[in-house]
């Protein structure tokens, strides 16, 4: 994971940082990578507020504990002043590697003694290259004995960091017993509110009682009241229920007379109607004895008139037969007298049209006229 850090102004991003990094790793990669010597302080700032952080922290799980305020979280890289002790680191880089020095004294190449030259200069080179070597090695063991210190403050930084923890969690069971308490004693109060309030429940009861008491003894009066009421109302009841038992009595006798006389008047009309069912059945006897007598009228009748209808037809037939024999005899005597006219070469003409034999002409057998 990466963590970002602000070096002097300018923002540099840490790579492959874990929840098992301390803020001490940070620190050592940051001067190696930026070429840095002295003693260095890693901050956290939110806000306007800023923290130093211990060398054991771990930057992950500080911004875990942040929650959704991580993103506001700044972690500086500020040099620190020689004379603080709060998470100060001395930091030197060597020449072969850039990676984070351990707690151990700082890696340093050792010094070469040249091979030794004949004459007055290589004499003064050994003596100067000697008190460098001497010096050389007073600066290393000066360097180890701060090495040594700087191991000692971390020491005394850790135990005291640990002691501030064991201190606020100390702190921390204190205010949960401070709760604890707190919430005991609200439920203590609570109680003897409760209590006060079931007094005062009681005491209402009490008074409830009294007021339920007297209110028994109105209703018990009340109660006496309505069972005189009621038995007075059970004898009128009762007196009612004799008056409407004479009343039915009365009634149904009434009932029974009307009955009575209604079951004979109903009887003397069905006998009446009875009466009149048979003179009318027997006058639908007669009426039916009269029709069969008419049917055989009418077809007496009948049988009459179809003769009269034949005698008719022939009588009309022979006065046909008649008028047309007269007829020819009519024509035979005309004949004669219209061939003699015609032989003489007679000029004359016959009077009248052929059409006025239409009308009537009078023969010998009927004088009245024949009709063609």
């Amino acid at each position: 994971m990466e963590l970002k850090v602000w070096v002097e102004g300018i923002q540099r991003i840490v790579c492959g940082v874990t929840e098992t990094t301390t803020c001490q790793d940070v620190v050592f990669a940051l001067a190696h990578a930026t070429g840095k010597v002295g003693r260095f302080t890693l901050i956290e700032r939110w806000r306007n507020n800023e923290r130093l952080l211990a060398p054991q922290e771990y930057p992950l799980k500080i911004l875990m504990k942040w929650g959704e305020y991580s993103n506001d979280i700044q972690f500086i890289l500020r040099r620190s002043d020689n004379g603080s002790s709060n998470n100060q680191k001395l930091v030197q880089p060597t020449n072969n590697s850039r990676s984070p020095v351990g707690n151990g004294p700082p890696h340093m190449s050792p010094v070469e003694h040249p091979e030794e030259e004949r004459g007055p200069e290589a004499v003064s080179y050994n003596s100067q290259y000697r008190e460098l070597v001497s010096l050389v090695n007073y600066q290393r063991e000066k360097l180890s004995s701060q090495q040594v210190d700087l191991i000692k403050y971390d020491a005394e930084i850790g135990f005291w960091e640990n002691k501030g923890r064991e201190q606020e969690r100390q702190v921390e069971l204190l205010q949960q017993q401070i709760s604890s308490t707190d919430n005991q004693l609200r439920i203590s109060t609570e109680q003897v509110q409760s209590l006060n309030y079931v007094e005062e429940e009681s005491e209402i009861a009490k008074q409830n009682e009294k007021t339920l008491k007297s209110e028994i003894v109105l209703v018990r009066s009340k109660l006496a009241n309505c069972e005189t009421e009621l038995l007075q109302c059970k004898n009128k009841i009762r007196k009612l229920m004799e008056d409407i038992h004479n009343e039915q009595r009365i009634v149904s006798s009434r009932q029974q007379e009307n009955r009575q006389a209604l079951e004979r008047s109903m009887l003397a009309e069905v006998e009446n109607l009875q009466t009149q069912i048979q003179q009318a059945k027997h006058a639908t006897e007669i009426n039916h004895l009269t029709a069969e007598n008419l049917k055989r009228e009418v077809g007496v009748l009948e049988n009459a008139i179809m003769e009269k209808k034949r005698q008719v037809e022939r009588l009309v037939q022979e006065m046909k037969e008649a008028n047309l024999q007269s007829l020819t005899g009519s024509v035979d005597e005309l004949r004669h007298p219209l061939d003699g006219l015609c032989k003489a070469g007679s000029a004359r003409r016959i009077i009248g049209s052929p059409r006025q034999l239409e009308n009537a002409a009078p023969t010998n057998k009927n004088p009245h006229g024949v009709w063609v």
